[in-house]
């Protein structure tokens, strides 16, 4: 998890994450409270108590085990006991805050990428529309849809072969002006090249 690593190693602000998105985590004033207030005590150990988190927190201890709880059910936190020297203690384990985390700015990246794209598509359909002096039918916006999906022409691509099929504007015919595209050929790093050769060499 990248975003553990941050915070163990480089002292990552989750902190602030979770008070700038806790809301989108669906988690309430107290349990963001608590969340923040195992935070604090993560750096320094993983032992879990209540009376820890009620130094940090401005809640009874009854608001306290309720928070903690509803962290556990909503899947935020996991506590176990662990035996160390002949002795049991809990100890809690927040890797699924930072997968929740991860998770919700994956999915901002593919909502973002996903706009970017609807934009795209937009423009090739205005600029074959406009070609043709018609709106385009189910199959032709398929069609276009497809070009983008199938990620095999960049929209800078699709958009060149419209323009050169101006004058002959059909999605037939820019798709055969996209066909005729020849894919770039992708460099090899040498030695990535040689490693690959000698793995080739060691499975005949």
């Amino acid at each position: 998890m990248i975003l553990k690593k941050l915070f163990e190693d480089f002292d990552l602000s989750i902190e602030r994450i979770l008070i700038k998105e806790y809301k989108r985590l669906k988690l309430t004033m107290q349990e963001m409270s608590v969340l923040l207030a195992l935070f604090s005590i993560y750096k320094k150990r993983k032992n879990f108590s209540t009376a820890s988190i009620a130094k940090r927190v401005e809640l009874s201890t009854e608001e306290i085990g309720k928070a903690v709880e509803s962290l556990m059910d909503k899947g935020f936190l996991t506590i176990e006991l662990e035996s160390k020297d002949g002795k049991q203690r809990e100890i809690f384990n927040l890797d699924q805050t930072f997968k929740k985390i991860e998770s919700l700015f994956i999915q901002d990246d593919l909502d973002e990428t996903r706009a970017a794209q609807q934009s795209e598509i937009a423009d090739t359909i205005t600029l074959i529309e406009q070609g043709l002096g018609r709106g385009l039918l189910p199959y032709e916006l398929e069609n276009i849809r497809r070009w983008y999906d199938d990620k095999a022409f960049t929209h800078d691509q699709i958009i060149n072969a419209c323009k050169q099929a101006s004058e002959r504007m059909s999605i037939k015919y820019v798709e055969r002006l996209l066909n005729q595209i020849i894919p770039e050929k992708i460099l090899i790093d040498q030695d990535v090249d040689q490693a690959l050769d000698e793995l080739f060499k060691s499975m005949k």
